[in-house]
């Protein structure tokens, strides 16, 4: 067999690649189950799926699940554990950016519950695999699931068709695969194929699951290669470009290929637009990085020298952003009193490279010295830039999650160590490089790319901009606006002089990183939020709905206030059953100094557009709260026309000519668990955009278990709590949101007061005639489930 670069090297893929080992040896070449490792008769439980499933297909209303569920009825519990195994290597491979770890496992889950008994739950060591992948398969992977998953069924019952002595030599030799796999249709399931043959085989067949992209492929690099050549001929014979430690694979999804044959990134292209104006900037800030990268040197060579090493760890770790100084502390105070376990652990700069070495320091370092991953990522890093910081450079504390947003950088797994989080921030680096120079010649060192990310997310004013130049560089900067170049806005603008010493670091306004840290979102949250102020500044109207709980208004306040930069620029009104055009746009109200005459009074529509109308170069946020519990339609009135033709002049039921200002946003919120409340009409949607908030998903799904770790890591169970409690509830529209364990001050006395008075009472009118549902419901029996424990009732 060919041998080629195309296995992942990667941290979070190795369990992965362990697990497609045990599915190919328990189930495919042996007759047992994956999940439980005993005997199955695997022929029979693929036979049933068959006819249950393959030869039945469901295309009626209800999800997949839904549908699987009834389609898997009147089988046996061993093809439903036969049924929930095979979607457990279909959702193998996928990285956890497409399908978040816990996603996977609740619906592999989900299958297993079809039955009380007779199924094996998931494996945690299997489990874990699905924190990883390494293909984004897209969205019609998920779109038709239902025929990756009747392709895999008729895979299994395949391979259970062949003689035991025959399976091994089908799923260890490639030319034997191929065969094999030939006499199956794959017609329309191609990524699921290939799915397949990079988990069975990845060191000859690539991690690309698009057929497109194998098609375009060979053209792309004809020239280059001299010939065109199949994907795992183009992968084995390009030089790698992803490394971790010293084991390499090529990815031509990653920097430098990338850029040789997908789309021009447009946010990469206005990070590069901005960065051209501060490359004349660089030279004193990447001296102190030098100046630290020398440190660092000194701190490992005393190390093996059998010197102290307290004081050059200390010296090497001194001038990190202030936000860093109290795990400097504890690092410092850790090599002070065991001078021998710091000294081993800063051996793993010596003995290994880039992000590996990252992970085997960080391995030395007791959890109780160093936590929190961008702390370890900080501290680590200043260390490795002994090893060059020329190829690599720090990674900077306060920078590192803006510099990512603002250059679109490459997302990281679930089970992603910070090594290999570092290698994304170098990949990261070396497209900056790209955009500024060419993939055959990359602009300058990661070192420069690094100090250049760091002026772009901290500088000051350069001398010579121009007043409207700065405004939209810090709109940028900060995620408050569209990105923009600089070409066509600033053409006028003095050229950048580099200053005698590095730009100060000016007071700025909240960043988008400040939003997302109040808002207490995960990663897969945090783009949720990217997606959403982007809907907004396109259509200038946007409406959050989701259940009571989910935090829609606390998170509407915090989007106005963030975008307006002020809180008097954002107005919050709320609509109610009485709500009239009167009362929101303009109506008649009688005149305190006449009480026998009317004058037209404004409303806070009226109010709020003139102001904005008034201060152009400002932003103004107008709230709308329970959006729906007003007749909507009665009280916009006219402004239905100008919410979808903003600019137009509408005339006002009192005479006076009007338009929505552009610099005026309105957002507003809306619960979907009462059905007592009349749906926003068709046409009022289609003038806003819509957001979900709804338990169970992003971003709501992160926020609680990211407030307790920064908050009240004591009491992170509570999260574990909440998601045992709504996957009972199942009901989308009626499940329990996060906010009501997010107060100050919260402790399991409140915790419980909370459930028992606010959700409780609810939910006792929503399942009045479930009674044994509502006993799983009660706090205790949900804390007895999830920590083994019972409540503290007695404590209050």
């Amino acid at each position: 067999m060919t041998t080629s670069r195309s296995r992942v090297t990667l941290p979070s893929a190795q369990k992965m690649y362990w697990a497609a080992e045990q599915w190919r040896n328990r189930a495919l070449i042996d007759d047992r189950s994956l999940f439980s490792g005993e005997p199955m008769n695997g022929a029979a439980a693929a036979q049933e799926l068959v006819e249950a499933f393959v030869e039945q297909p469901d295309l009626g209303a209800g999800t997949f699940y839904e549908k699987l569920e009834t389609q898997l009825a009147t089988v046996s519990a061993d093809a439903v554990q036969l049924a929930a195994e095979l979607m457990y290597v279909y959702y193998l491979i996928v990285t956890t950016r497409a399908a978040r770890g816990k996603t996977k496992r609740e619906q592999i889950q989900m299958i297993l519950d079809y039955r009380d008994a007779g199924t094996t739950d998931l494996p945690d060591e299997f489990a874990e695999a699905l924190a990883g992948g390494v293909a984004h398969p897209g969205t019609g992977y998920n779109t038709f699931r239902w025929k990756m998953f009747a392709y895999l069924i008729r895979v299994y019952e395949a391979a259970k068709k062949l003689p035991r002595a025959e399976r091994s030599g089908v799923f260890t030799e490639w030319d034997a695969f191929q065969r094999f796999m030939g006499g199956i249709d794959d017609q329309s399931v191609w990524s699921q194929r290939f799915a397949l043959e990079h988990m069975l085989f990845p060191d000859y067949a690539p991690a690309i699951t698009s057929r497109d992209d194998r098609s375009a492929l060979p053209k792309v690099f004809a020239k280059r290669l001299g010939g065109e050549y199949e994907v795992a001929e183009i992968v084995r014979r390009l030089e790698p470009n992803a490394w971790f430690g010293n084991r390499a694979y090529t990815d031509l999804y990653r920097t430098p290929y990338r850029e040789l044959w997908q789309q021009p990134n447009p946010k990469m292209d206005a990070y590069v637009s901005w960065a051209r104006r501060f490359t004349d900037m660089l030279e004193q800030p990447r001296a102190t990085w030098q100046e630290r990268a020398l440190r660092a040197a000194e701190t490992l060579r005393a190390a093996s020298s059998g010197a102290p090493i307290a004081e050059p760890l200390r010296a090497a770790l001194h001038d990190l952003d202030s936000g860093l100084a109290s795990a400097v502390s504890a690092v410092v105070s850790w090599a002070e009193n065991d001078d021998a376990a710091a000294r081993h652990a800063l051996t793993a700069f010596a003995d290994h490279r880039g992000g590996e070495a990252i992970d085997r320091f960080l391995d030395r370092v007791p959890d109780d010295v160093l936590t929190g991953g961008r702390a370890q990522m900080a501290l680590a890093s200043a260390l490795l830039m002994a090893q060059g910081a020329e190829e690599l450079p720090l990674w900077p504390f306060d920078t590192a999650a803006a510099s990512h947003r603002l250059a679109n950088g490459y997302p990281g797994q679930d089970s992603s160590t910070v090594g290999e989080n570092y290698v994304l921030y170098l990949e990261r680096l070396d497209a900056v490089r790209v955009g500024l120079g060419t993939p055959e010649n990359l602009w300058a060192t990661r070192l420069d790319a690094a100090v250049l990310a760091d002026l772009l997310v901290r500088t000051g004013r350069p001398d010579g901009w121009e007043d409207a130049e700065w405004r939209a560089f810090d709109a940028w900067r900060t995620g408050k606006a569209v990105a923009l170049t600089t070409q066509a806005s600033t053409s006028s603008a003095g050229a950048v002089t580099a200053p005698a010493e590095a730009p100060e670091t000016e007071a700025s306004s909240t960043s988008f990183e400040d939003l997302a840290a109040a808002l207490s979102l995960d990663e897969q949250g945090i783009e949720w939020l990217e997606e959403t102020l982007e809907l907004l500044r396109l259509k200038k109207q946007l409406i959050l709905q989701g259940p009571p709980g989910t935090g829609k208004t606390y998170l509407a306040r915090e989007l106005a206030e963030f975008l307006a930069e002020d809180p008097k620029r954002v107005t919050l009104t709320q609509f109610h059953p009485g709500t009239s055009y009167e009362d929101f746009v303009q109506g008649l109200r009688p005149d305190p100094e006449n009480p026998t005459s009317f004058r037209v009074v404004d409303g806070p529509l009226i109010r709020i557009a003139e102001e904005a109308r008034a201060h152009p170069e400002a932003t103004y946020v107008l709230l709308v709260d329970e959006i729906n519990r007003g007749n909507v339609p009665a009280v916009f009135g006219e402004l239905y026309f100008l919410l979808e033709y903003r600019g137009e002049t509408v005339t006002l039921t009192y005479g006076k000519d009007f338009s929505l200002p552009g610099n005026l946003f309105l957002i507003g919120t809306m619960n979907t668990a009462d059905r007592s409340i009349t749906a926003l009409d068709s046409a009022l949607r289609r003038r806003f955009y819509v957001r979900d908030l709804r338990p169970g998903e992003t971003p709501v799904d992160g926020m609680l278990r990211n407030h307790l770790t920064q908050h009240d890591a004591e009491l992170e169970w509570l999260a574990e709590l909440l998601d045992r409690a709504n996957a009972i509830i199942k009901d989308k529209d009626q499940r329990v949101g996060p906010s009501h364990f997010m107060g100050r001050q919260m402790d399991e006395t409140r915790a419980r007061r909370a459930w028992n008075y606010t959700v409780m009472p609810t939910l006792r009118e929503v399942f009045y005639r479930r009674p044994e549902l509502l006993d799983q419901l009660e706090f205790a029996t949900l804390k007895a489930a999830v920590t083994h424990t019972a409540g503290d009732a007695a404590a209050d």
